[in-house]
């Protein structure tokens, strides 16, 4: 009875070894900090270029707030957080904006300089990497 005992006990660790969950890689989310830094990003990026002489006239009415909380929302399902994005396309979004390839520079380096601040090197060049196919569609006057 032991030897069936022992045999069964063998089995069973066996089985839960075999069945063992291999731990899953974090996302980009997870490795940057969350909805918190992602906030934190947005907010320094939105206010430095909003009243940046350079690049303020592409934020004139527009309703900083909400803006903020959009790309946050963005930057979260680009990332892979639990996040969904329902705001424009970047296409429709910036269709009327005029947005120079100058302007659009001046906004990749803000936020650039806040990744620099709230991430890590890794983190950070994933991120910009994900974002970089947008200039297509954000960048509607070129020099």
């Amino acid at each position: 009875m032991s030897k069936l005992l022992y045999l069964t006990a063998m089995l069973i660790m066996m089985s839960l070894s075999a069945c063992a969950v291999t731990p899953k890689k974090a996302t980009l989310y997870e490795r940057i900090g969350g909805h918190e830094v992602l906030t934190m990003v947005v907010d320094e990026t939105i206010d430095k270029v909003a009243h940046d002489p350079k690049t303020q006239r592409s934020f004139e009415g527009v309703k900083l707030k909400a803006l903020k909380e959009s790309i946050v929302s963005q930057l979260c399902e680009l990332s892979g957080g639990p996040c969904k994005y329902e705001g424009e396309t970047m296409k429709n979004a910036h269709q009327d904006a005029k947005i120079t390839e100058a302007e659009f520079e001046l906004m990749v380096s803000a936020l650039r300089d806040a990744l620099n601040r709230h991430t890590a090197t890794r983190e950070k060049n994933e991120m910009l990497r994900l974002l970089a196919p947008m200039k297509r569609d954000i960048v509607s006057v070129h020099p």
